[in-house]
């Protein structure tokens, strides 16, 4: 086996401690030409799943329509080599692919159906006490459970112990502030935390939220809700997201209908957005 080959093998033996051996990789053609074994083997790491067989199948997807648009360029007569085969794809796709820009009257749609999107980020003034337990130490997160209910009953009585009760039991550098995280916005804390976040009231929260950190012990002093823009302000933004979305629909339809007309063997393509890779 060649250095490269080993190298390759080695990070998905890293990757999946239960992966199968490499006889397991598919042989994968399009239109007779078969998908280099090393190659697949290298695709594997910009596909991240949990499950192997979707790894596999996502990387192969990925190198069948790559194959299937350089056939096309060079039936177009595109000079293809390693040094331009990423232009000259680029450049079929432009040839090859056509769609219409969105009209004002497109955008001016699009914003009065999706004005939640278009607003200012709500701020939050937060302070919190983290009650540090791993997402699958169960019995961790119970102990932390119970601590919470513990301390939000003494919040509840006294809110002025906030800042000692934090420095005695948080588990996170802001106990050394009294809690505070300052000012957040969308975006800044990790997601789980974020969306629970967002639907609580100024206050002190009754119940911890969970993180994949552990509990947290909340008090919301300040929220600022965020104010609607209006459409002059998001009109160039709404125009290319319809620009980028009619472009990629349009690029989706033309490796559908290659797809179609091909001779594919060792995998099935699957036509989910996120399985588009050119």
């Amino acid at each position: 086996m060649s250095n490269e080959k080993s190298r390759n093998y080695e990070f998905m033996w890293r990757k999946y401690p239960y992966n199968p051996s490499k006889e397991s990789l598919p042989v994968i053609t399009v239109n007779g030409v078969t998908i280099e074994e090393i190659a697949l083997a290298n695709e594997l790491q910009y596909h991240a799943n949990s499950y192997f067989d979707v790894v596999v199948q996502q990387a192969g997807q990925t190198l069948v329509i790559r194959q299937l648009l350089i056939e096309q360029a060079k039936i177009k007569g595109f000079d293809i080599s390693e040094s331009n085969e990423e232009s000259n794809v680029q450049r079929l796709l432009e040839q090859m692919v056509s769609y219409d820009d969105p009209s004002e009257d497109d955008c001016l749609r699009y914003f009065e159906n999706n004005r939640q999107k278009f607003a200012t980020r709500p701020l939050m003034e937060v302070d919190h006490i983290l009650l540090a337990a791993a997402k699958d130490d169960f019995e961790g997160r119970d102990d932390a459970k119970t601590d919470s209910e513990d301390i939000i009953a003494q919040l509840q009585k006294d809110p002025t112990l906030f800042a000692s009760l934090a420095k005695h039991h948080s588990a996170c550098p802001s106990k050394e502030t009294g809690g505070a995280l300052g000012q957040i916005s969308a975006g800044q804390t990790v997601p789980e935390f974020e969306r629970q976040l967002m639907l609580l009231p100024e206050g002190l929260a009754t119940k911890a939220i969970e993180s994949r950190y552990g509990l947290h012990v909340v008090n919301i002093a300040r929220k600022i809700k965020g104010e609607s823009l209006d459409y002059v302000m998001v009109a160039d933004k709404i125009r290319g997201y319809l620009v980028h979305r009619s472009s990629h629909l349009a690029i989706q339809a033309y490796i559908h209908r290659l797809v179609e007309k091909a001779d594919i063997s060792g995998i099935q393509v699957r036509f989910l957005d996120e399985n588009i890779h050119v």
